[in-house]
């Protein structure tokens, strides 16, 4: 019986001591991807020449991503470790949009060679969070994108809304639960995008 309350006590311990308060956990956007052919989206098969700018942050917490309410009380913060959210969610279409067969780069990075559309919005919602309960983790992703889209060949535009959300349910709480979730709300949004999307004559238009 007295081992089993010392066993008992040094849990406690121990899940307490990983519960700090403001503590910061890393979370990345996007994440490391796997170079990929992608489905080409022009007939002539040399894809999209598309910039992306950096998205204007419009949320109404831009201090951190969102964070962990831990079973004991305390809270942990989820931040990116490097630059800023409206990058990270550039980054990640140019990542998406390559895969896809466009010759995407983040503005500044496209070299000499004149575009054919730029890309730009405002993210009114993007976060993470996670509540640590007895036994398991509740943790709720969500990510709400205004896309612009200026085509250059006419200087025409385009926009349209995008948002989605994502929950996960796990057992044993890592950072890389919370950082999957959000980049594949992430994803399904700019899957959507381009889904509701097409090309003609090299500019990008709604289906």
């Amino acid at each position: 019986s007295n081992r089993a309350w010392w066993v008992v006590a040094v849990c406690i311990c121990l899940i307490a001591g990983c519960a700090v308060e403001g503590r910061r956990v890393a979370i990345t956007i996007p994440m490391a991807d796997s170079p990929s052919e992608g489905t080409k989206v022009t007939q002539d098969g040399k894809g999209l020449r598309v910039v992306v700018s950096p998205f204007d942050d419009a949320r109404s917490d831009q201090k951190h991503l969102g964070n962990r309410a831990h079973f004991w009380g305390s809270t942990s913060y989820f931040d990116l470790p490097k630059g800023t959210v409206g990058e990270a969610v550039a980054k990640s279409l140019v990542q998406q949009l390559s895969k896809r067969g466009w010759q995407a780069s983040l503005a500044g990075e496209g070299g000499s060679a004149r575009p054919d559309a730029t890309i730009s919005g405002t993210i009114q919602e993007l976060s993470v969070n996670a509540v640590s309960k007895f036994g398991h983790t509740e943790i709720t992703a969500k990510n709400n994108l205004m896309v612009r889209v200026t085509n250059h060949s006419d200087d025409s535009t385009i926009q349209e809304r995008v948002l989605g959300s994502g929950n996960d349910d796990v057992f044993w709480f890592d950072s890389e639960d919370a950082q999957q979730l959000i980049n594949d709300v992430i994803e399904k949004n700019i899957t959507k995008f381009v889904a509701d999307t097409k090309v003609e004559d090299r500019a990008i238009r709604l289906r």
